[in-house]
Formats: C-alpha cells, structure tokens, sequence
C-alpha cells in the first residue's frame, strides 16, 4: 500500500516543494497516510531503511524537526547519525564542503540538513551521490513542515480546493510561510498573508497572494489561520515592532475564535505565547498543533521511504 504512487514520485531529492509535482506530493499524502493508520508509536516498526545510515546534519538548533526526523529514520530501520557543528571540525575552520566529504567516505545514505544558508542544501547535492532532505534552509524552504502542514488540513477538509489560508506572522524571514504558499496554492487553496509592512516581502515573489492588514481581517477570511513567531535569529534591521505592539496588534486570541468557531488554527512551533498566540488558542479544539507534531512523523516516514526506493 505504502507505494502504491511510487510510480508517480520523480524526485531524486527533497530541496522544496517547488520542485514537486501535484503527483508527488499526492504520492508522499498517501505513504503518510499509510504510516499514520499504522500508528506512529514505538511499537510499529518498519524495515524500508534496513541497511541504511541517516545522517542529520543540523548546522542550526532544532527540537521539533530533528526528532522528529530521527523518529521516523529509526522507525524505518535506519541507523541514524547526529552530525551538530558544536564540538565539530566545523569550529575549526572545516567548510561545509569538507565536512560532507568526510562524512560521505563513511558510507552514509541519506543526508537531513538543516542550514542557516540559503543553497546549502543543494550545494551538498550537487557534490554527492547521497539523497538530500531540505530540512530548513535560511528564509527559503522547509518543505517537510509545509507537507505536514498540508497533510494535517486535508485531514480536516478532505481537499484544499477553494480553501482559505492565511498565514500571519514574520512572512519575510519564514521558510516555513514560502514553502506553506508554494504548497497550499499547488493544492488549490487561496492564501493570505498577514503582518507588520516590516515583516513583508515583496508581494512580487508569489502569484496570487493576498494581502490583509489585521488579525482581525485575516479570522474572518480564512478557513485556516497558520500563526508564525517573529525569526528574531534572522532580522537584520532591529527597527521592529515591541513584543507588546506586535501581541496587540496581530496576536490570536480566544476572542477571535469565538467569532469564527469553526477556524481550523495551526502553529510550526515553537510557540511564544502572549505573542502571536495565546496558550489558551493553541490548546481549543480549533487548535491542530499537536496534530502537527504527530502528522510530521507520518511525512517524514513518507518523505524518506519514497526517496530511498525512487532511488535504489
């Protein structure tokens, strides 16, 4: 069952979604699915990545998508490899490069990076025979955290076609908000976005977004609400709005979800309650968070299934 689409997934690498075709990503939906009604435990064990080493090479701090990952490679039957630059060559002065070298005549498989560069990821591809998994790279992708999220709506709507999804939040410096565009518009789905001018992009890089100006706008448009925190690891200009103004002005609070009850609300994590969410929001009914975090087991198991045997 679980490669039922195989014939239909093309990609020898997961860089972003942008690559995907709507097969593809149909094709990693249906793998999840499988992994997910198999139960995402530690008792249900696969063995699609018996024989083979994972390595997560995570050039950036990560909880949620580093466990997350390691998880799903264990849970397939892979050896998995923690590669962390602190106490590394990395702090030697070995590039990334170098590094990839080394690690690669170990005979590994299957490499997880997560960068603060933009082009790492393909960088890397393109000096190895190994399969690479954009795992989050600087403000451009996180592919894996927008097929979760997609998967997770689908599981509430069944199908994303004429869907409203507002994203709202620091859109321009989210890697997650441009894989979440590229994604949901693949799908079907309308998107918004939401947040201070300062917090903006170039509305030019997308087609077909919109552009709402209050918390207020976005709850009463949208089917789906997606709440980012503010990257203040990736801000350059520190002319930004205090935690305060911006709690005041684009946070989500139970208030809004009384008036549209049936809003569906979503948050990559981590989550900085009293900003852009209440602790209260994230934990409603409403809320699908914590499907998130279990669904991101399922696509990640998806992800690295499809990807070892597309290219066996």
């Amino acid at each position: 069952m679980v490669f039922a689409n195989m014939s239909h997934y093309s990609q020898k690498h997961l860089l972003g979604i942008h690559s995907l075709s709507r097969e593809d990503i149909d094709a990693i939906f249906q793998s999840a699915a499988f992994f997910s009604e198999c139960g995402i435990n530690s008792s249900q064990k696969f063995s699609y990545l018996h024989g083979k080493t994972v390595v997560l090479g995570f050039f950036e701090s990560s909880t949620r998508t580093r466990c997350s990952f390691e998880v799903a490679a264990k849970r397939l039957g892979a050896e998995v490899l923690l590669f962390q630059p602190q106490g590394s060559s990395v702090e030697k002065g070995e590039t990334l490069l170098d590094t990839l070298e080394t690690i690669d005549a170990m005979g590994v498989d299957i490499w997880v990076i997560r960068h603060s560069i933009n082009g790492s990821v393909e960088l890397m591809s393109n000096h190895s025979n190994g399969i690479f998994i954009n795992a989050g790279e600087g403000n451009k992708e996180h592919p894996t955290q927008a097929l979760l999220d997609g998967f997770t709506l689908l599981e509430k709507f069944d199908s994303l076609e004429g869907k409203r999804i507002c994203i709202v939040g620091d859109i321009l410096h989210s890697r997650v908000a441009r894989s979440d565009i590229y994604l949901f518009q693949k799908l079907g789905a309308e998107v918004a976005i939401c947040g201070p001018d300062i917090f903006m992009p170039d509305l030019r890089e997308f087609s077909n977004i919109h552009r709402l100006e209050t918390i207020e706008d976005s709850v009463a448009w949208a089917d789906a609400i997606n709440m980012l925190r503010i990257q203040k690891e990736r801000i350059v200009d520190k002319n930004i709005p205090t935690t305060e103004e911006y709690s005041q002005q684009f946070g989500l609070r139970m208030k809004h979800l009384v008036s549209k009850p049936d809003i569906i609300v979503m948050h990559p994590g981590p989550a900085n309650y009293g900003v852009e969410i209440d602790h209260e929001v994230a934990h409603s009914p409403q809320s699908v968070i914590q499907r998130q975090v279990r669904n991101g087991v399922a696509v990640r198991m998806a992800v690295l299934t499809l990807l070892s045997n597309h290219n066996r």
